[in-house]
């Protein structure tokens, strides 16, 4: 059994329409991965960071019911 995940440049998410974010907050991310719980979705090669692209949409949608669960808390 073969498993292939789908791995992205940074340029590649930066120009995609599917993510919002610019240059200046991918970058801040990639500074920040080991404190932000990202590191799981860098691929470091050389010089070059890849994304594996299943655990960077899982990160983002944390990211959200985490802001989620603050609010309701403070409900």
């Amino acid at each position: 059994m073969h498993n292939y995940y789908e791995y992205w440049k940074l340029k590649q998410i930066e120009e995609s329409s599917r993510y919002p974010f610019t240059k200046g907050q991918l970058d801040y991310f990639m500074l920040n991965r080991h404190k932000n719980g990202l590191s799981k979705a860098i691929r470091k090669i050389g010089k070059r960071l890849y994304v594996r692209m299943d655990f960077f949409d899982k990160w983002i949608e944390s990211q959200t019911s985490k802001k989620k669960e603050l609010h309701n808390a403070l409900l």
